[in-house]
């Protein structure tokens, strides 16, 4: 969390990222879907970094938004059990 707050990256991990717009879009929508794709993988790439090797095969394909909620859904399971 500390790297993608001051990165100013916090928002990839709180929504999704939105569809890919139409390919008749105009060329600045399209450049700016693509800055933010660069993001999510660039913080993809961060989260997987710090992973188990077990944990990054399950999440390799995943987007961030996915990994956390999916993260959180398991340990909020695992912490239900203990």
């Amino acid at each position: 969390k500390l790297v993608l707050r001051v990165e100013k990256k916090m928002f990839v991990n709180e929504q999704p990222i939105p569809p890919v717009p139409a390919a008749d879009s105009e060329a600045n929508v399209l450049a700016e879907w693509n800055v933010m794709y660069d993001v999510h993988n660039e913080v993809a790439c961060l989260m997987l970094g710090s992973m188990t090797p077990e944990l990054h095969r399950q999440f390799e394909n995943c987007s961030p938004y996915e990994m956390l909620q999916e993260l959180r859904s398991m340990y909020k399971k695992q912490a239900g059990v203990e």
